[in-house]
């Protein structure tokens, strides 16, 4: 019983001098220049990859209306032969869109990986600096004090050790997916702080 309350009275203790914090996550990433670098990025990057399935689709296109056009003119196997081809054009097509989809997506963690490392570190180095034992995302607090908001202290502890470069590396435009950077492979010129 005796064990319960000094129990008690450590927790009791603890929870007043825990001191919390909070940031918003959304409004620090958009403030940095590096941020805004990066999604212009990804969105040079995503835009190349719909052209080249749009000239894909396109050439399909152009395919099945020669086909259809000179259907009247070939034989049952002629044309058995081009619907087979059509088939396998299409599929490639398809083939190509996952890829694409998969492709963005992991340029996507390359590009953002570090800056979010970033963030979290300027986090921890503010929470440390101020004193806070607990720093929790704004998008999770039903109510908190906006005395408590440390995000602007991290958005300056970020703009004041910005990377000299604020780009992410450039984009691996192959189009074929096997061939792209794996995650993170790029990060070390962002790694310098």
């Amino acid at each position: 019983m005796i064990a319960l309350f000094v129990l008690f009275g450590c927790a009791v203790a603890q929870a007043q001098t825990a001191k919390i914090g909070y940031v918003d996550s959304r409004g620090v990433s958009e403030q940095l220049p590096e941020v805004k670098a990066a999604y212009a990025q990804l969105n040079e990057f995503s835009k190349k990859k719909q052209e080249e399935l749009q000239r894909e689709a396109e050439a399909f296109q152009k395919r099945v209306q020669e086909a259809e056009q000179g259907a009247a003119n070939m034989s049952d196997q002629m044309k058995a032969a081009t619907q087979k081809e059509l088939e396998a054009q299409q599929e490639k097509i398809q083939i190509k869109q996952q890829s694409a989809q998969t492709e963005i997506a992991n340029r996507e963690k390359q590009i953002f990986e570090p800056i979010e490392k970033r963030i979290q570190e300027a986090i921890t180095s503010v929470a440390n600096e101020n004193g806070y034992t607990h720093v929790f995302a704004k998008e999770v607090l039903l109510h908190s004090p906006a005395s408590e908001d440390i995000s602007s202290l991290v958005v300056k502890k970020l703009l004041a050790t910005a990377p000299k470069a604020a780009t992410p590396p450039p984009a691996n435009t192959s189009t074929n997916a096997g061939t792209s950077k794996p995650a993170g492979s790029s990060t070390s010129s962002n790694k310098k702080q």
